[in-house]
């Protein structure tokens, strides 16, 4: 994700799922996010060293981890405290102070950039907090108020009692008086008036250099035209080809390079040029764009070798304003971090400073349509349609959840949730009135027997 977290990152969040609905069976409601936790750590007001145990435990619920860098968790990557239910059928409460523990020391805690240390912090489903922690924290604030009370009370009582009671009586008693009348009455009375006004004041200059982009038709480059750039800066080109078409060909100085829908310059010392050029064609990648704040992703595609990671569904620039990344295993939340592979069918939910793109790159293997294995309870999914005329377009709740319907005796799902961020949001009841899934986006399924899914999309797609 990023490489950095910036001051005041995180905010606290009010994003709840708690929706509950009756039907044939007892109120059900979607799971409890985490609430989940990073900052400094320090331990005596030193930084904690790497591979610091810390833990936090609440009523119902708890979690841990181990630092990877020296002084923090969770700041430069994803290694943020999950705090979440814990056993079956738990909750925790709204408000329920959570106490936290570094390598099984009770610690002290303040929200970053506040002075007041506190003892414990109140849970808030799908709460992200920047929380300093520390453990010996404390001086002393006693100082010694005794201090010794006895000096010596004795000293020597005598001392001689005779001193010399003669001196000489006699002096000289002529001096010398006379001695030089003259002194020097001249001395230098002009001394160097001037000293150096100027220094030297050239520095080297920082030249610009200059990158021609251009495009052919069919698609655009952006920035475009004759782009100056600081000595020793980067610069990041992003190619986007109109519907039907794809990247046929990048140019960078003359020479062909890999087709991606970003491409930077890293430490420019010369001038340089990229030219694009598009071809009629099913699109080589599919891009997706997430709001500021929380989102629901999914891929409707399996994706191809190379891309199916997170690190590379996201370029470096949107990688900067991800703040957290969860996914949910059928009991628990998870972080699912760096070689992650998203796979049609499964949904992420993802929290975004402001916003960011996913570009998508199908496999170019032969592939049947995906299928994932629903446990009873609550699932998070993705819908997988299939490709048609350029695109993935919207399933009624009833075709995409088809395989998963079971039958009057067993049935199969019962509720399928919408939850309102950066999406439609809705509920739906089996046999209610149809709603749509869209692709790219995460469903909430509530399934009272374990059912497979199946996907409706497959690769290649042309």
């Amino acid at each position: 994700m990023r490489s950095d977290r910036k001051t005041g990152w995180f905010s606290l969040l009010g994003l709840l799922l708690t929706l509950a609905i009756v039907i044939i069976s007892p109120v059900v409601a979607a799971p409890i996010l985490p609430h989940t936790f990073y900052g400094n750590v320090t331990m005596g007001s030193q930084p904690a060293p790497v591979n610091t145990h810390i833990t936090a435990t609440v009523t119902g619920g708890g979690g841990d981890m181990v630092t990877t860098i020296a002084g923090e968790y969770g700041i430069h990557d994803f290694n943020t405290l999950e705090v979440q239910p814990s056993g079956e059928d738990a909750s925790i409460s709204g408000g329920a102070p959570i106490s936290f523990f570094i390598n099984g020391v009770r610690a002290d805690v303040r929200e970053g950039g506040k002075s007041t240390w506190m003892t414990s912090y109140p849970f808030a489903s799908g709460g992200d907090t920047n929380l300093d922690l520390r453990v010996g924290g404390t001086v002393p604030t006693t100082v010694p108020t005794t201090a010794p009370t006895t000096v010596p009370t004795t000293a020597p009582t005598t001392a001689p009692t005779t001193v010399p009671t003669s001196v000489p009586t006699t002096a000289p008693t002529t001096v010398p008086t006379t001695g030089p009348t003259t002194v020097p009455t001249t001395a230098p009375t002009t001394a160097p008036t001037t000293v150096p006004t100027s220094v030297p004041t050239t520095e080297i200059p920082v030249f610009p250099y200059y990158i021609s982009a251009t495009s052919g038709p069919n698609g655009a480059i952006t920035p475009s035209g004759t782009i100056p750039v600081t000595s020793g800066h980067d610069q990041s080109f992003t190619i986007v080809p109109q519907t039907g078409y794809t990247i046929n060909q990048i140019l960078v100085d003359g020479n062909p390079v890999a087709r991606t829908p970003v491409y930077t310059f890293n430490d420019v010392v010369a001038d340089h040029t990229i030219a694009v050029s598009f071809m009629e064609g099913s699109p080589g990648y599919f891009t997706t764009e997430l709001g500021s704040g929380w989102n629901l992703f999914s891929t409707p595609i399996l994706l191809g070798s190379g891309h199916q990671y997170l690190e590379n569904i996201f370029p470096a620039t949107s990688l900067e304003n991800i703040d957290v990344i969860l996914g949910w295993n059928g009991s628990a939340w998870f972080i699912p971090g760096y070689q992650y592979e998203l796979k049609p069918l499964y949904a992420l939910y993802v929290r975004a400073d402001n916003s960011a793109t996913a570009y998508l790159y199908p496999s170019d293997t032969i592939t049947m349509p995906p299928i994932r294995s629903l446990v009873k309870g609550w699932n998070l999914i993705g819908p997988a349609p299939d490709y048609q005329e350029g695109g993935f377009s919207a399933r009624s709740v009833e075709d995409t959840l088809v395989t998963v319907y079971g039958d009057p005796a067993n049935p199969g799902y019962l509720i399928v949730i919408s939850p309102g961020v950066n999406q439609p949001g809705w509920s739906y009841v089996r046999d209610a009135m149809s709603v749509d899934l869209l692709p790219y986006k995460g469903y909430w399924v509530f399934m009272e027997n374990p059912e497979t899914l199946a996907g409706f999309s497959t690769t290649p797609i042309s």
